[in-house]
């Protein structure tokens, strides 16, 4: 739980591995509390990593059994199951409550080798195609949340990780995108169904060998919206090689900094002004990239951070977007 010593609270916030474009939005909030020590509200802040490095599913449990005060999660809907017991959560985490929405534009990419023929999820399953798929990542607790709600898609259509396997096929959990992309790229791979679509990797795939991207149906995209609290995105024409129409797909877009209801209002109201003091410098890496490959809507507003975080704000969170106008 939350600790205190005698010159103010001492904040732990979960986030990802060092090397991880989370570790460096966390290091900027750190970085936005040297002010704020002046005022002893806050003695010092710790980041820590996930769990098995299971970063989206782990981070909702350490906030909320109070192993840690805040941490990020992505996609928000994820914090919404973890309160629920929904989803890849077998019990209710706790009541958290949001703090700033990072405005990160993702969605899931369904790419699959043109080689293999096929044009939808219907016929996969139709034809049993033995595919060499890489998801995201599986730990002792269970998998991720990306590896959790490909294998849900997948289910609606009448199959699962452990079809493929029974048709000769396989299913890789090698991590991040970052890390699945090259197995595909390099052969060892036919298909890969992954989020994380602001990187040039794609597009060195998408070159370098001939794909097509599947789309889940309306139906499909309805139910995980109505069902788990999912939202919708669209890939657009031409957003890689082979992708000749729009494309409906999943949303995965938003790094939602989060903690407990419980947090102290003081705490929750000067994290939010700190996420809003510090969000261009937490954009400024990727300001210069090309627009489909910025990690943030840029400019972040005070409006991105308030809004869309499916999960409630925390009173001292929305105390502060009142205060500057955001929400009336």
């Amino acid at each position: 739980m939350l600790e205190k010593d005698e010159y103010g609270y001492v904040l732990k916030i979960v986030s990802n591995f060092p090397y991880h474009p989370w570790w460096r939005l966390t290091a900027q909030l750190v970085e936005g509390f040297r002010d704020k020590k002046k005022t002893g509200l806050v003695s010092s802040v710790g980041i820590y990593s996930p769990k098995f490095g299971l970063g989206s599913f782990e981070n909702p449990k350490m906030i909320g059994r109070g192993q840690v005060d805040a941490g990020i999660i992505n996609p928000p809907v994820t914090a919404k199951m973890a309160m629920e017991g929904k989803g890849p959560y077998k019990e209710p985490v706790g009541e958290l409550r949001a703090i700033a929405r990072f405005p990160e534009p993702d969605y899931i990419f369904w790419l699959v080798a043109e080689e293999l023929g096929v044009g939808s999820f219907e016929e996969l399953a139709e034809r049993k195609i033995p595919l060499i798929l890489v998801s995201g990542r599986s730990g002792p607790t269970g998998p991720d949340t990306l590896t959790w709600t490909v294998e849900q898609v997948l289910k609606h259509y009448g199959f699962s990780y452990q079809d493929i396997e029974s048709w000769g096929g396989k299913v890789l959990f090698p991590g991040p995108a970052v890390v699945g992309v090259p197995l595909v790229r390099s052969g060892q791979a036919n298909a890969i169904f992954q989020e994380g679509v602001h990187h040039p990797m794609w597009e060195q795939l998408a070159d370098a060998r001939p794909l097509r991207c599947l789309s889940p149906s309306r139906e499909v995209v309805d139910t995980m919206k109505q069902t788990y609290g999912f939202s919708e995105a669209i890939i657009p024409k031409g957003r890689l090689k082979g992708i000749e129409e729009d494309l409906l797909t999943l949303d995965y877009g938003g790094w939602l900094l989060t903690c407990r209801e419980d947090l102290p209002e003081e705490l929750a109201y000067v994290l939010a002004k700190v996420s809003d003091d510090r969000k261009d410098a937490i954009a400024a890496p990727y300001k210069d990239n090309p627009k489909h490959l910025q990690s943030f809507e840029i400019p972040i507003t005070p409006q991105h951070l308030c809004t869309k975080c499916v999960i409630p704000l925390h009173k001292g969170a929305e105390k502060y977007y009142r205060e500057i106008g955001c929400l009336f």
